[in-house]
């Protein structure tokens, strides 16, 4: 099904989809900004990848709360909450600087609070894509949101390259903000409902007092906990997910900016540019996953996938030009689709549905929370060791994680 037809068929897809498109290019531009400012007040990579940390230490810390809070919370008011309060912590920001209050710290701070919203918006949203689409168009679905993210990475580096030298990094906060308000918009127009093909939830039982909901909640997350270990497939998709993030994300996120500095000689437009190519590859990727979806099973993709990941951040062992390093990040984000996609599609189809968002906050403390530990440890390695042989290193451990995942059969099969 081309994708202006599911857009057609399915309105509140199209208004997640879009929304999802311009707060993620404000995403960009916060995470451009933010590495950039950090940098240049501490000229520290170790303080750097600490802050970058704060971003995504809340997945681990509060992940599985949230997933058993989009299982009984009504999934589109909590969306509607995160991109609220997320919106109102980015703005403060320039007001801060203005304020000659902006520190390091505080910057630490206010990605910490963004992040925790993000940690219970990502697994609502996935939670909520079987409530908008049938069950045989959910690999579309979550192709299309994921193709959504990726013409947000291109278009938010894009547009931090021309606004860093009018109005330099700051600014960029602001719209980022901007861009929470847009997608708070366009969900309120929502009306979700659960499909007729979908399974029914067992019916909630009514609200206790707080001790009891918390009671509650932790016994939902105690059963999610325990769904997952029985199913040997999805226990596999979270050890490969995590250990596979572990080794990529820090280098990433935090190398690439380092990179950028310490090999290219460039300032924060070179890495804003360097950025589109993340998109340009993701593109491309996500048609060359509608190909190889035709022959190869979501598992098997995925796996591929984390192998490929891995193996292709090699040539940044060698490579000392921009345009080296673009071509080498877009070859490497070219086989990105091949996880991003499989991954949601597989929990969709393998897990009942009134667990959904349960399993998906597992994938969220899988991928985000390892990479806070991945993006500290790449920051404090950084201090002794040259970021080129970081990446090579990933590399080799990146495509060996994969490697391992081939020899769960269940996995390989699912």
């Amino acid at each position: 099904m081309r994708f202006t037809t599911l857009l057609r068929r399915h309105p509140d897809l199209t208004r997640l989809w879009l929304g999802e498109v311009i707060s993620q290019a404000g995403d960009a531009l916060f995470q451009i900004a933010l590495l950039w400012l950090v940098l240049d007040l501490t000229d520290s990579a170790g303080l750097t990848g600490l802050v970058a940390m704060s971003g995504y230490l809340p997945v681990l810390l509060f992940g599985l709360l949230a997933g058993a809070l989009a299982d009984r919370l009504d999934r589109r008011r909590v969306l509607l909450g995160c991109d609220l309060a997320r919106a109102v912590l980015v703005l403060a920001i320039p007001l801060l600087a203005a304020a000659r209050l902006l520190s390091a710290p505080l910057l630490g701070l206010i990605t910490f609070l963004m992040a925790v919203f993000t940690a219970h918006f990502n697994p609502t949203r996935n939670a909520l894509i079987p409530e908008l689409v049938p069950a045989s168009e959910l690999r579309q679905a979550n192709t299309l949101i994921q193709s959504g993210w990726q013409l947000a990475m291109l278009a938010g580096p894009l547009l931090a390259g021309l606004l860093i030298p009018l109005t330099g990094e700051l600014q960029l906060f602001s719209a980022d903000g901007l861009s929470y308000l847009a997608s708070f918009a366009l969900i309120w127009r929502m009306r979700p409902v659960p499909r007729r093909d979908a399974p029914e939830a067992p019916p909630r039982p009514p609200a206790g007092t707080l001790r009891h909901e918390a009671a509650r909640a932790l016994a939902e997350v105690r059963a999610g906990l325990a769904l997952a270990h029985r199913d040997r497939r999805i226990r596999a998709l979270l050890w490969v997910t995590a250990v596979d993030n572990l080794f990529i994300m820090g280098p990433a996120i935090v190398g690439t900016p380092l990179f950028v500095r310490q090999v290219l000689g460039g300032d924060s437009g070179t890495y804003a540019y360097l950025m589109t190519a993340f998109a340009a590859g993701m593109l491309a990727g996500s048609l060359l996953l509608h190909w190889l979806g035709r022959h190869l099973r979501d598992s098997r993709l995925l796996l591929w996938g984390i192998v490929l990941d891995g193996i292709t951040f090699l040539p940044l062992l060698w490579v000392t030009s921009f345009w080296g390093a673009w071509w080498t990040i877009a070859i490497h984000s070219l086989v990105i689709p091949l996880i991003i996609i499989p991954r949601p599609t597989l929990v969709q189809r393998l897990v009942p549905r009134d667990f959904h968002g349960r399993v998906f906050s597992m994938i969220s403390v899988a991928v985000t929370g390892f990479s806070a530990l991945s993006v500290a440890l790449t920051g404090l390695a950084a201090e002794w060791v040259p970021v080129p042989v970081i990446f090579g290193a990933i590399a080799l451990l990146a495509s060996a994680c994969g490697l391992a995942g081939w020899s769960i059969r269940e996995f390989r099969e699912a």
